[in-house]
């Protein structure tokens, strides 16, 4: 009887919980996680940086309003990841798949344009964006915001 009603507690206690989460800072109808600046043309994608092609192909980061993010043309290992971005704070966080040279490629903060931080346990990088930033910096590469990327490979 004891274990029927700690049992059928439980389930209902997660039950709660999920509720919610569910209402906290998540997806209300289709708009999702929003950055400031431009809206892009593809309504899942929050904001799109792109490093042009130079001595090397083309690196595309494309945010998605579900808080995944993804790169294409370059630095594959950093996929999956996440990003959340707080506006009281104008804080772009950027979690990044494991690496071990995250924190020791990002050591220099100064020479990574608009990095605040490294968290290298959680392997994210913490970047200052407004609506006027035009650029981040990452892995040595300069991103720029909202040009277009080419159509992705492989997806």
């Amino acid at each position: 009887m004891h274990k029927k009603i700690i049992t059928r507690s439980g389930m209902l206690a997660c039950a709660l919980a999920l509720a919610g989460c569910a209402g906290m800072g998540g997806q209300s109808g289709n708009t999702g996680m929003q950055m400031p600046g431009k809206t892009p043309a593809n309504a899942a994608v929050a904001a799109t940086w792109y490093n042009p092609p130079s001595e090397f192909p083309g690196i595309c980061l494309t945010q998605f309003k579900d808080g995944s993010l993804r790169f294409d043309g370059g630095f594959a290992f950093f996929n999956p990841g996440r990003w959340t971005y707080d506006p009281a704070t104008s804080e772009l966080s950027l979690q990044l798949a494991p690496t071990p040279s995250l924190e020791l490629s990002h050591a220099q903060v100064v020479l990574h344009k608009n990095l605040l931080r490294i968290d290298g346990k959680q392997n994210t990088l913490v970047y200052g964006v407004k609506a006027d930033t035009d650029a981040i910096g990452l892995g040595g590469f300069v991103f720029y915001r909202d040009m277009p990327c080419p159509a992705a490979r492989n997806s």
